[in-house]
Formats: structure tokens, C-alpha cells, sequence
């Protein structure tokens, strides 16, 4: 089984990040609103939405959205928010696309890249271009693999619940590894995260490889200018043309 598969359907991954900033989500799609302008009947498709705090908040703006994740565990929260309006999937982003159908494709918090090979990455993008109406807006926001690399923290002990977290941070030419030592009571678990470093050039040879265009670059969720050493955040505003 795939680590993301197993590690997004557990209850210990829910309980770990369970403190994810809502705030910071929610200005974040304000920000893109503000931006970007999206009339009233805009559809979005929120991509490996997890629990949907950015699908539910989006819905509630009045767009019609629709959440897709391969973890039928973190849906289980999106789902209660269900709605003519707002729906969530259980599907593999590598297979999900529904042809001309979305005006804005969301990718948010890192949310790509779990995959073992570069093509598995590159079929999602090209889903994603499938899925775009013509001149439809897609954002994509990834980590700044360079700063990863210079901040990573390699070793970090958590307590949540009584439940003892270490977590060990590494990394190689391709991916950067998280291994989760889980105790809990008289069991022990461990899980790794693995997200392979992109950075800036290699995506934008996924997009030339596509022909898709990408109109905009950004370093954080107030949309500055990215800066290749220091930005937290990698965002790519790319656009559907043909």
C-alpha cells in the first residue's frame, strides 16, 4: 500500500495535525478570491482536499465545489457539510478528471508529489489541464523545497492525548522523508511522509511538457513575490488556454 494511503486513513495522522491553522486556510482563499476575481457561478475543484477546510469555506462564499481525496477517513468531516453545491469524492487524483468542467482547480498545502515516479506527478497535471475549462485558472501551492532543505528540523518529540510522537526529518536527492514514531500505550506504530522535492525549474518543465501556461509565481499566502532562498511557500498560477 502506498504510504499516503495508509498514513491519511489513520487515526493517529488526524490526531497529529489535528491543530491545522483554519485561520490561515481561510485567508488564504480569501486571497485568491480577491485576486483573482471569480464570478458567481465559478465551479472549483478543491484536489486532495483531506478533511475540506478549504472546499466547506469556498461553498460557503457561494461557489460550487466539489473535493476530491483518496481518504475515505478524511472525508468523513468534509461529508457532513455536503450540500447541493458541495460535494466530496473518494478517488485517486491520478485518475480523477472530468473533462471541461471546473473554472478554478485548487492544489493547496502541499498536496502533490507523494507518488514514486515523475510520471504519476505529471498525470495528475495533466487530469488537471483536462479538467480546466478553456481559460480556467489553476493553483498550485507547494512547500519551497529549497528552504525545506535549509530548515529542516531533523529530530522533534511531540505529546498529544498521552499518545508520544517522534518524528524524524531527512531527505535525499529526490524526497524528503518524515518518519513518525508513534507510542501509544503498549503499542508502537511507525509511518513515513514522502514528498518529492520540486523545486521552481522542474515544475515548470511539467508545464512545458504540458503546454500549460504558467502566468504567476508566489511566495506565501499573501501573494509576494517568490524568492528562491527564503519564501515559505511555492505557488503556480497556471492557465488553460487551448
Amino acid at each position: 500500500m502506498n504510504w499516503f494511503a495508509n498514513w491519511f486513513d489513520s487515526e493517529y495522522y488526524h490526531i497529529l495535525y489535528n491543530n491545522r491553522d483554519k485561520l490561515e486556510a481561510n485567508l488564504f482563499i480569501d486571497n485568491i478570491l480577491k485576486k483573482f476575481q471569480p464570478p458567481d457561478n465559478a465551479f472549483f475543484l478543491d484536489l486532495a482536499c483531506g478533511s475540506g477546510r478549504h472546499s466547506i469555506y469556498l461553498n460557503k462564499k457561494g461557489y460550487n465545489v466539489d473535493g476530491v481525496d483518496l481518504s475515505k477517513k478524511s472525508l468523513l468531516k468534509g461529508k457532513s457539510y455536503q450540500n447541493d453545491t458541495l460535494k466530496f469524492i473518494a478517488e485517486d487524483i491520478r485518475s480523477y478528471k472530468k473533462p471541461t468542467k471546473y473554472d478554478f482547480i485548487l492544489n493547496l498545502f502541499t498536496s502533490f508529489g507523494y507518488f514514486e515516479t515523475e510520471n504519476d506527478d505529471i498525470n495528475v497535471l495533466r487530469n488537471v489541464k483536462i479538467s480546466l475549462k478553456k481559460n480556467g485558472i489553476f493553483i498550485l501551492d507547494f512547500f519551497n523545497a529549497n528552504k525545506v532543505i535549509l530548515d529542516l528540523k531533523s529530530y522533534e518529540e511531540k505529546k498529544i492525548n498521552n499518545i508520544t510522537f517522534k518524528i524524524k526529518k531527512t531527505y535525499d536527492q529526490e524526497f524528503v522523508y518524515k518518519e513518525i514514531s508513534i507510542q501509544d500505550q503498549k503499542n508502537n506504530y511507525i509511518f513515513t511522509e514522502k514528498v518529492r522535492l520540486i523545486k521552481l525549474e522542474k515544475f515548470k518543465k511539467y508545464m512545458r511538457k504540458l503546454n500549460m501556461n504558467l502566468i504567476s509565481i508566489f511566495g506565501d499566502y499573501q501573494f509576494r513575490e517568490f524568492n528562491p532562498v527564503s519564501s515559505e511557500r511555492l505557488i503556480l498560477v497556471i492557465k488553460k488556454q487551448l
